[in-house]
């Protein structure tokens, strides 16, 4: 036995990146140190190892090269080899419930199952049922088993899914858990219109082949796929179903196993190791690619990662054959204690140390989840809101916020009622003193010679626009009911509109990442698409000979946005006061602005112009083709622009250079 132990771990050759709330890889402090390097197995030399798991407190490595499975200690010394004439690239590995070990050789096309001692108990061949398929190829790549009779099998090139076959009859069982294909529209639509002939000229679109597996204590089957998908990893129940809240993907995977408390530990064949909690958040990625440099925690290839009970690693490199070990940080320690507790439901207990966590680092968002969830329980609904927040949890969000919502009102109901009344009442009495007395006459004329200004009648006439759209037009066109002024004043009014429905809403309806704002340039953009549609519009009215002047057009265009201005706020505010499940109210409202928006802009372009309907419809598609245009041409110039700008720089630095020099 060879073993190099490690005993300083401040200066780690590789980094701990982690994920914040935002979706973006952060640095960590280390979740795992390296402990030792298993460089041979007392004085057995490992060839080319293409697997490795765990059983108790021994460790069985497939020795590809050498055509033999290896048994050692988990520090590395030699408990005994099995090489068997059967053997010839034994490159699966999988221990049983009861001590077996289940070998996948894919030269030899078979699975095997021998006793600790090296006795072969079983052989498992190419079923023989033609429901497994005549012309397909038995190429095992990886093994495991559940304590439920299944043997399950990954098969090279085998597209439709695992081979699940009784461990004790051998009786083909059937295909599970195939790869899903996703089938694009356009797919569909060549599916629909051609015939039987042409479709068989297709290139054929098959599911990706499983490349590995395994099987954790509960009898649930992880599968990995060796391309790059939305699912590289899956956990599946008895129905073949996806049980990962999260898609799990990343490039070049080699190999995955299963720790005590759920967690999926995954390595990629250049020399990374991740770690996902059992919902499949990313925790970790540390690790590395070794360039030559042989430094500990660098890899050349990885193609096994194991895990013991207490959450140490075990990574196996397959291009020098040895094994590195890691051991959780204290870190690494607290998130495993809390993830377990959280998993478990005990959310009040889980509290404590996903504390610690945050005193270690605060940046570690998923502990503000855990908390979150605890706060939950204890009914302390504005601290959970709070820590759902800063782990951009919105469905925690969501539900914190019903339960604080509620509350209050439950708390408040009498003066909610009590305002309602006296807010209702006050209404219904001073509308009959209006009716019956001239109490009320003093203020009506105060309102009545405030309304009489000009700039606030324009303005109001906004609210006559959707009463008769077409009697509005023309007062806008031929009666100067409005005026440059109180468009300007309008446009200016949407843009506000517009920048607070983008950075106003509630934290649950909110699109934008917080901090990352740019309100004058959005500002600008949408100033210069209003003014890009105002004189695209013009310029087609023009042409199509329309009536419309430039002053027409520009007033109303914004008094055609009437139901975005005046609901918009509307929408804005109920953001702060409904939560997800209540979203239908919000959408409702967006439907009847959007639509009702536009068909006032129909009418508009249609009573300005004094067009026929078929006039409408040309004017509207060429202004908007008219819009596009202009957009590429500002887009070329703006590219032209700097790259001209950029030469000029460079130009004027060499000039400096030289002139320095």
């Amino acid at each position: 036995m060879t073993v190099l132990s490690i005993s300083a771990f401040a200066n780690t050759a590789y980094k701990t990146i982690t994920v914040d709330k935002n979706g973006d890889y952060i640095e960590t402090q280390n979740a795992y140190n390296p402990v030792m390097t298993i460089e041979k197995i007392d004085n057995e030399i490992l060839s080319k190892p293409g697997d490795m798991t765990i059983s108790g407190e021994k460790l069985y490595i497939a020795d590809t090269g050498n055509k033999r499975i290896v048994i050692s200690t988990l520090e590395g010394s030699l408990i005994s080899v099995i090489s068997s004439e059967f053997l010839k690239q034994p490159c699966g590995i999988f221990v049983a419930e009861n001590g077996e070990i289940l070998v996948a050789d894919m030269e030899a096309e078979a699975v095997f199952a021998f006793t600790e001692d090296g006795v072969l108990q079983n052989k498992y061949e190419k079923p023989t049922s033609v429901l497994y398929g005549e012309k397909e190829s038995f190429i095992p790549l990886k093994v495991a088993c559940d304590g439920n009779d299944n043997l399950y099998i990954s098969c090279k090139g085998n597209s439709n899914g695992i081979v699940q076959i009784s461990r004790s009859t051998g009786e083909f069982l059937g295909y599970f858990g195939a790869n899903e294909v996703t089938i694009s529209l356009w797919d569909r639509f060549l599916d629909s219109i051609f015939t039987e002939e042409q479709k068989s000229q297709l290139q054929q679109t098959i599911p990706a082949s499983i490349s590995n597996l395994t099987v954790d204590s509960t009898g649930i089957v992880y599968t990995m796929t060796n391309i790059e998908t939305d699912q590289v990893i899956r956990k599946l129940n008895m129905s073949a179903n996806d049980m990962l809240k999260t898609d799990i993907s990343f490039p070049s995977p080699s190999d995955l196993t299963i720790g005590s408390i759920g967690n999926i530990y995954a390595s990629t064949s250049n020399g990374y190791i991740l770690e996902f909690n059992s919902e499949g958040d990313l925790l970790f990625i540390f690790g590395g690619f070794d360039d030559g440099s042989q430094r500990i925690g660098l890899f050349s290839t990885i193609s096994a990662i194991a895990v013991t009970e207490n959450g140490r690693l075990y990574v196996l490199d397959d291009t020098t054959g040895q094994i590195q070990t890691f051991e959780p940080t204290e870190f690494t320690e607290n998130v495993h204690t809390a993830l377990a507790l959280y998993q478990d439901g005990k959310y009040i207990e889980s509290k404590e140390p996903w504390e610690k966590v945050l005193l270690m680092n605060n940046l570690f968002d998923y502990a503000h989840k855990g908390i979150a969830e605890s706060y939950y329980m204890e009914e302390n609904y504005a601290e959970a809101m709070k820590h759902f927040e800063l782990s951009n949890d919105k469905e925690g969000v969501s539900k914190a916020f019903t339960e604080l919502r509620n509350a209050v009102i439950r708390k408040n109901i009498f003066w909610i009622l009590g305002i309602a009344v006296v807010v209702l009442g006050g209404g219904y009495v001073l509308l009959m003193l209006r009716r019956k007395t001239k109490v009320l006459a003093p203020a009506g004329e105060v309102i009545r010679k405030v309304s009489d200004k000009p700039l606030l009648n324009q303005l109001f006439f906004l609210f006559k626009i959707p009463k008769n759209p077409i009697d509005a037009y023309y007062g806008i066109k031929r009666e100067n009911k409005v005026s440059v002024k109180s468009a300007t004043i309008l446009y200016s009014i949407f843009v506000v509109i517009y920048l607070a429905d983008k950075y106003l809403r509630g934290y649950i309806f909110s699109t934008i990442t917080v901090g990352q704002y740019s309100v004058i340039k959005d500002a600008a953009v949408i100033l210069g698409i209003l003014i890009l549609i105002i004189l695209a519009h013009y310029l087609i009215c023009s042409i199509t000979e329309g009536e419309a002047s430039l002053k027409n057009v520009y007033c109303a265009i914004v008094y055609s946005l009437m139901p975005y201005i005046i609901l918009r706020p509307v929408v804005i505010i109920l953001t702060h006061i409904l939560t997800d499940s209540e979203v239908f109210i919000i959408n409702f409202l967006n439907v009847i602005i959007y639509v009702c928006t536009i068909a006032l802009l129909v009418v508009m372009v249609n009573e300005l112009n004094n067009y026929k309907a078929s006039e409408t419809v040309k004017c509207i598609f060429w202004t908007l083709f008219a819009f596009f245009v202009a957009i590429v041409v500002l887009f070329i110039l703006y590219v032209m622009t700097k790259q001209t700008a950029e030469f000029v720089v460079q130009i004027w630095s060499e000039v400096i250079y030289r002139v320095q020099g």
